[in-house]
């Protein structure tokens, strides 16, 4: 039986790999049962692939366990990979053997929510594709960012979140009591780079900065 600790392959891999046999460890994305067959869509951070597990080929106890689970329950699956156009990713799994790991709870999220419903569960949002795709696009901005600056001659520096005096924007600033002083979160990493240039001469930052400012339009941000 599999175990826990199976080792797996991510499903990007395994979208590759038809003919082959594989193991795969995620989560449910969708599911939907038809005709004894039920077809369980499993998302990694690579992607997703359909598998599809047939009543009469897994023991009993895995097909109610697949037909009880929740979307978001973590699963692992061993299968062949087997080449279809039709399904998500142009792959799917013909399960030889399946263990859901957990099952959880009914996930809250559906196809139509509003955005103040997805802001409020904002941490389970970020499961969706199209924000864990906008994440690895962010992560992918600032690798190659890096990699050009550093091949530039750049050091990157990290300045302080808390600072005794604002930039030159005359923005207004967050106020925080620091051990009873004021500080404020910083609204510029300008100050810190104007020091650091008479040391290293080219460098640059990627950091969070803050302005207390109310703002209705979606250009203005306090973070």
């Amino acid at each position: 039986m599999l175990g826990y600790y199976v080792n797996g392959i991510p499903i990007g891999k395994a979208l590759k790999d038809a003919g082959k046999e594989v193991t795969i460890k995620g989560w449910i994305h969708r599911k939907r049962s038809s005709g004894g067959k039920a077809f369980v869509i499993v998302r990694d951070r690579t992607g997703t692939i359909q598998c599809i597990v047939d009543k009469s080929k897994v023991p009993e106890n895995e097909w109610n366990d697949a037909e009880k689970a929740y979307n978001e329950s973590s699963i692992i699956v061993r299968g062949a990979v087997r080449k279809d156009e039709r399904a998500p990713g142009g792959a799917e799994i013909d399960v030889k053997e399946l263990r859901v790991v957990h099952i959880g709870e009914q996930f809250p999220i559906t196809e139509y929510q509003s955005p103040e419903f997805l802001l409020d569960v904002r941490h389970l949002w970020l499961r969706s594709q199209r924000l864990i795709n906008a994440m690895q696009a962010r992560s992918y901005i600032f690798r190659y960012a890096r990699k050009f600056l550093d091949k530039k001659g750049f050091y990157e520096i990290t300045p302080p979140l808390l600072t005794k005096a604002g930039g030159e924007t005359g923005a207004s600033m967050f106020e925080v009591d620091y051990f009873g002083e004021k500080a404020y979160l910083t609204e510029s990493s300008q100050l810190y780079a104007e020091a650091m240039i008479s040391s290293l001469e080219k460098v640059y930052s990627f950091a969070p900065s803050y302005r207390a400012e109310k703002s209705r339009t979606t250009k203005h941000l306090t973070e």
